[in-house]
């Protein structure tokens, strides 16, 4: 199992999550990805945040078969406005705006852009 690679990747869709939002992908040397999805979202009853998510996590080999997938959904919430954050238990990691980068790859950064920023055509 790589609890690590909770941070760090690409985006990429494996046919088993087509239903959830992939919003974050880590690929590795030997063709393993982990990917990490929206299982479930909804408007935050805490006023210092706007969402809260449950994440999930699903690690597939090279040839796109699952290798490991984390049943637990890990908890996060999303604030869009100013100061913008992303909260994890009880630590806020600050949203740096704009995000000024072309490739995102702070997983904390790909979950506030899927739920905070415009999309663009």
């Amino acid at each position: 199992m790589r609890a690590i690679a909770f941070f760090a990747g690409v985006l990429v869709a494996t046919p088993s999550m087509a239903e959830q939002l992939v919003f974050y992908t880590a690929d590795f040397p030997d063709a393993t990805s982990v990917q990490l999805s929206v299982q479930s979202n909804s408007v935050s009853q805490d006023g210092d945040y706007d969402f809260d998510v449950a994440i999930g996590l699903v690690e597939t080999d090279a040839s796109g078969a699952v290798r490991y997938e984390d049943t637990g959904k890990h908890r996060a919430r999303v604030r869009c406005d100013y100061p913008a954050y992303v909260g994890v238990g009880a630590r806020k990691y600050p949203m740096a705006l704009p995000l000024n980068r072309s490739t995102h790859d702070d997983w904390k950064e790909s979950l506030w852009i899927a739920f905070c920023a415009a999309p663009s055509s």
